[in-house]
């Protein structure tokens, strides 16, 4: 019975030092989060002073458009990736943008579900993400399909497809 109790001990001595090392873990992993938020916070007051830099130089005018252009796609990248909770790449932001003002009615989990769509996630993983039931995600892809104006027939995924390449 001493044996017993003795690797009983021993367990859970272990366990404690496991659940310590995890714990230190998840403070390191918060903080690592936290610094991430902080540069991309920084990188969007950068972005804005660089527009306002590039405003003020007297280059040649396409070479200014140009260079505005690619400030203002990377602000309004930086602002869909906060709205919607989802890193994007270039191609996914302009998809969004598009897909935006083609769709006015929808909002921002709507958004975030049909990029997922398009993305090929399934209903599991999208339901997963962004904390409903499968039963849940079922009812809004009815309510999309309706708000997007498709035919019975026509699947979310093909016209999301077809909006990408066009």
């Amino acid at each position: 019975m001493t044996t017993t109790v003795k690797q009983s001990k021993a367990l859970t001595i272990e366990l404690q030092k496991e659940i310590e090392a995890l714990k230190a873990q998840i403070v390191e992993n918060d903080r690592q989060l936290t610094k991430g938020a902080t540069a991309n916070e920084d990188g969007a007051e950068i972005l804005r002073k660089l527009l306002d830099l590039i405003y003020v130089l007297e280059i040649d005018p396409v070479q200014k458009r140009g260079m505005t252009d690619i400030c203002l796609r990377l602000i309004e990248k930086d602002a869909l990736v906060k709205r919607l909770g989802i890193e994007l790449t270039e191609s996914d932001a302009l998809f969004v943008s598009k897909f935006e003002k083609k769709h006015l009615n929808l909002n921002n989990r709507e958004l975030r579900i049909c990029l997922l769509i398009k993305l090929n996630y399934d209903n599991a993983e999208i339901a997963r993400m962004i904390g409903i039931s499968a039963r849940g995600l079922e009812s809004i892809r009815y309510r999309l399909h309706n708000k997007l104006g498709l035919g019975k027939h026509e699947s979310i995924k093909s016209y999301l497809t077809q909006l990408a390449v066009a």
